[in-house]
């Protein structure tokens, strides 16, 4: 049982970019919309928590979907970069192999 937990560690661990990825938001072109509303959702409340309290809370999740190409990850990795957090890119697979069996 300790030898799945070190081996989805190990896995996990491989994936992870760095604390900072490098990618500003003016490296992405176009998707003003979905910067726009990552900078509210994600940036915003890590940056300035003490404005998200009462009735302003921050939001309870993000959802990036799309085909492969589209920017997620660089968004993603964005956000990273502006919060200065560590950026893991993780796919499903990783960790479902690892509970369902092979995938």
């Amino acid at each position: 049982f300790d030898s799945e937990y070190r081996d989805l560690a190990a896995n996990v661990s491989r994936d992870i970019v760095s604390k900072n990825p490098g990618v500003s938001w003016t490296d992405i072109v176009g998707l003003e919309i979905a910067k726009k509303l990552l900078k509210e959702a994600v940036v915003m409340p890590i940056k300035y928590p003490q404005l998200f309290t009462g009735l302003l809370t921050p939001w309870k999740g993000i959802l990036l979907f799309g085909p492969p190409g589209t920017g997620k990850t660089l968004l993603a990795k964005a956000v990273a970069t502006e919060c200065q957090t560590t950026f893991f890119n993780i796919s499903a697979s990783t960790i479902v192999s690892k509970w369902r069996g092979g995938s």
